[in-house]
């Protein structure tokens, strides 16, 4: 990978870290203000905790997957352009996907888990499938930069 794609991802993951931080972190926070000191949140959530927990880490997990992901990729170079072409759009689409989809699930309390007769839940569960084979797609990607023997190697 390029240090270019190495940025981009990287600066992605740690936007994907500030939205779970953000867009999770504070709804889970307001749940607790409720539930545990009995004070009216600015705003009304939807969800419950597990769903609010698996979001906040979503984002963390995701962003630092992103990062670690794109940065294994800099230990060996040149990677083919064509291969960066497809690896970098995999990578993020797989952390976004995941984050946005867990985010998105508790908001709409839902879990998204498998399809059903639930519109909101087959969105969610939409959006994690698209990320689970973006996800795939990185993770082969990035196995076989590595695993490649480069020419001037020993």
């Amino acid at each position: 990978m390029t240090k270019n794609g190495f940025r981009i991802c990287a600066l992605q993951g740690v936007l994907m870290i500030l939205a779970g931080m953000v867009l999770a972190g504070f709804p889970l926070a307001f749940l607790v203000m409720e539930d545990v000191y009995g004070q009216n949140a600015p705003i009304a959530v939807g969800g419950d905790y597990r769903g609010w927990i698996m979001a906040h880490l979503e984002g963390l997990l995701n962003g630092l997957l992103v990062i670690a992901l794109s940065g294994v990729t800099l230990i060996r170079s040149p990677m083919q352009h064509g291969r960066q072409a497809w690896l970098v759009p995999s990578i993020l689409i797989a952390g976004w996907g995941n984050t946005f989809a867990a985010i998105l699930a508790p908001a709409l309390s839902v879990r998204g888990m498998a399809a059903n007769a639930d519109i909101a839940n087959n969105i969610v569960w939409g959006i994690f499938t698209i990320a689970l084979i973006a996800s795939f797609t990185a993770f082969y990607g990035v196995i076989s930069h590595l695993a490649t023997k480069q020419v001037n190697e020993v």
